[in-house]
């Protein structure tokens, strides 16, 4: 079946979804996930050169009235901080999850499973301060358990 390759996508519409994303990726191999985060996704493609098709043929493709930012991911730089964030409301989002953190430094990526997250972040002061600040706090109606998970990668 191929490897499966991490992508990048960037300069996307607020209100794309994951099944549009999969939908433009389909045809170039298997996606085996998708997540769209604000403005930008990732998308985890798999078969024989299908990333590189997939970065040749959608780059600078318009996509809403937008051309596609679309590259292998460089992944997070070597002294990301990976922060656990757990008891999350069913209605809270990844987006949601973004916006929170990003105000306390820079969010490099946010995986949410059902009831908690992963928010990585570049710096782990900023993460430090996150943790500080939110923890226990309401969020969404659900009080907060964050910690830092692993400091570096």
């Amino acid at each position: 079946m191929g490897q499966t390759v991490k992508l990048f996508v960037g300069n996307l519409a607020l209100d794309t979804t994951q099944e549009e994303l999969s939908a433009i990726f389909e045809p170039y191999g298997h996606v085996v996930s998708c997540s769209v985060l604000r403005q930008f996704a990732f998308v985890h493609l798999q078969g024989e050169g299908a990333a590189e098709r997939a970065i040749r043929e959608l780059n600078g493709r318009e996509f809403r009235g937008r051309n596609l930012v679309v590259e292998e991911s460089r992944g997070r730089p070597l002294h990301s901080t990976k922060v656990f964030v757990g008891n999350l409301s069913g209605m809270c989002t990844t987006e949601d999850l973004q916006q929170l953190f990003q105000t306390f430094g820079k969010v490099l990526e946010c995986d949410k499973v059902k009831g908690y997250a992963f928010v990585h972040m570049e710096n782990k002061e900023d993460a430090l301060q996150a943790i500080e600040a939110l923890h226990g706090t309401s969020f969404k109606g659900r009080p907060l358990s964050d910690q830092v998970e692993q400091e570096v990668w």
